[in-house]
């Protein structure tokens, strides 16, 4: 076994460059380069490849990937949506049939609000109760895109509107409860809404 193992280090070392032979190490199992440059070279490679196999923010936006079209949707393609939101939000809110919106004094009013607050709004029905630009108040319709900084709403007329949130207050309907929303705490991403620790931004509509 030795004078195997000898000969098939000899027979090894004879392909390999000569200042990398004493890197080689016999294995009963298999052969390997302890401290060869080209396995580093090729990890490396792989981590280039896989790094650029994946898009920017910079380049996602410049494909147009985050843009809807703002008159080829229709209204009725997005109730069914809507119609998933609605159970979603009872199971997330944890709610029951007859249950009413907890008032500030109720010890249940905080943790409600930052459930509510940290909601992914796509398939909602929102209005817009109050805002800085006039043109905007009274829109509503389905979301159907919420970004960093803005709602995009699909209304009635079937034309999708963008909403920048942090010049409005919303109006959101959950069963037969009603809140405001201001849109200024809703600037961030959904993903990051829903881990971020929240303070209290909701207050029951009066």
């Amino acid at each position: 076994m030795e004078h195997a193992t000898s000969e098939l280090r000899e027979f090894i070392s004879d392909l390999v460059i000569p200042h990398q032979r004493c890197n080689v190490n016999i294995n009963p199992d298999h052969i390997t380069m302890l401290e060869g440059t080209k396995i580093k070279k090729q990890h490396s490679r792989k981590r280039r490849a896989h790094k650029s196999s994946t898009l920017s923010r910079r380049e996602y936006a410049a494909l147009g990937l985050n843009t809807l079209p703002t008159k080829q949707m229709k209204y009725e393609e997005a109730l069914p949506l809507h119609h998933l939101w609605k159970g979603y939000v009872r199971e997330h809110l944890q709610l029951r049939e007859g249950d009413e919106v907890p008032q500030v004094h109720d010890g249940r009013y905080d943790e409600f609000s930052r459930k509510l607050v940290k909601l992914d709004l796509h398939g909602a029905k929102l209005k817009v109760l109050q805002s800085k630009c006039s043109t905007l108040e009274s829109l509503a319709g389905i979301c159907v895109m919420d970004t960093k900084n803005v709602l995009k709403l699909l209304g009635k007329d079937h034309r999708v509107r963008t909403i920048p949130k942090s010049e409005c207050v919303f109006g959101l309907k959950v069963g037969n409860m009603e809140f405001t929303i201001f849109g200024q705490h809703l600037n961030i991403r959904p993903a990051e809404r829903s881990v971020k620790k929240i303070k209290n931004f909701v207050k029951p509509f009066m």
